[in-house]
């Protein structure tokens, strides 16, 4: 008997607002991607293993304190790579600033050959120079490695590397080096 009062209590109760809710479909619930944390390094890992978020979906912080995690996850790798290469350059631009140095001290200490020889064949043309320094700054061999097709501009190509004063190489240049090959070229034109 209380059965039976509790279905029709149930059935009169219930139909009514059954009968005034339209009948909309609710979308389904979406799953939320759970975040796999693990000590293994990250390239270790199978790509499955990480879940990718949707756009639409907010991204969420781990569970974890970040000290728990000692290897970086791809993302934050990612995130970091450029502070690394970021430094990289820095030696390269001292390094390159260093050559330009040489080569506008080279440039200023340049002499055209004189002479009876150099008036009537005035030569005109590029000398290849190579010479090695060392850190601080002393030559230690020089050579030409490409002519300018003319003995007086090679010699006095030469002329110039072994008579020029070089500063001594900046902080952190070449830093596993104890000497350095240089190459410069050297253009000659005759005077007017």
């Amino acid at each position: 008997m209380v059965a039976q009062e509790a279905i029709e209590l149930t059935t009169t109760l219930i139909e009514p607002l059954l009968q005034r809710a339209p009948a909309t479909p609710q979308p389904p619930k979406r799953a939320e991607p759970q975040q796999v944390v693990t000590r293994e390094a990250p390239m270790a890992m199978p790509a499955e293993t990480f879940k990718a978020l949707t756009p639409t979906e907010p991204s969420r912080p781990s569970p974890l304190p970040t000290q728990a995690m000692p290897q970086l996850a791809p993302a934050q790798a990612l995130a970091e790579a450029p502070k690394v290469v970021a430094q990289i350059p820095v030696n390269v631009n001292v390094e390159n600033n260093y050559v330009s140095n040489v080569r506008a001290t080279l440039n200023a200490n340049k002499r055209y050959p004189t002479g009876r020889e150099a008036s009537l064949q005035r030569p005109a043309g590029k000398a290849r120079v190579w010479f090695v320094l060392f850190r601080n700054g002393s030559l230690q061999e020089a050579g030409i490695e490409e002519s300018s097709n003319s003995i007086l501009l090679d010699n006095a190509a030469l002329t110039t590397v072994r008579r020029t004063d070089y500063a001594p190489w900046p902080e952190g240049s070449w830093p596993s080096q104890t000497q350095h090959k240089f190459t410069v070229t050297l253009d000659f034109v005759p005077f007017n």
